[in-house]
């Protein structure tokens, strides 16, 4: 029964980052946005790159400490594990294929937001991460597939 409940308490927790993940997705998606001009590109580009390779480190430290509030409090230790275990069955990190970079807001505060949609190749697939940052350059979304 204790083993039903931890796994109970571990689906919680990562369907918790994604559920806040798409929310904020879906809220700041207006089709393809310009980035707005608050963003650099290439700050954007090497910022979505420590991420991936903070996610494939498993440095659950590193993520939390790029995060903006709203994901410090939802990249628990239990949300990250499912995250590594599903990424973990990708096999190796091979390397980044592609990153498209757009803007995004959010339609009740108006917050601009950068979202980045890479493609990594792994040993045995590809995820697609989508990645947002604030204007502060904090982590604010993170999501893969």
């Amino acid at each position: 029964m204790k083993k039903k409940t931890q796994k109970l308490k571990k689906m919680f927790a990562f369907g918790t980052v994604l559920v806040l993940c798409l929310a904020l997705l879906t809220a700041c998606s207006d089709g393809q946005k310009k980035l707005s001009d608050d963003f650099d590109q290439d700050k954007i580009q090497e910022a979505t790159t420590k991420v991936i390779d903070a996610v494939n480190a498993k440095d659950s430290d590193a993520l939390r400490e790029i995060s903006d509030d709203t994901m410090k409090s939802a990249l628990t230790d239990d949300a990250l594990a499912a995250v590594y275990k599903a990424i973990g069955e990708g096999g190796a990190f091979q390397e980044i294929k592609e990153v498209n970079i757009a803007g995004a807001s959010d339609k009740n505060t108006k917050e601009d937001y950068a979202v980045a949609v890479a493609r990594a190749q792994y040993e045995k697939k590809a995820f697609i991460y989508t990645i947002s940052f604030t204007k502060d350059m904090k982590l604010a979304g993170l999501y893969y597939k």
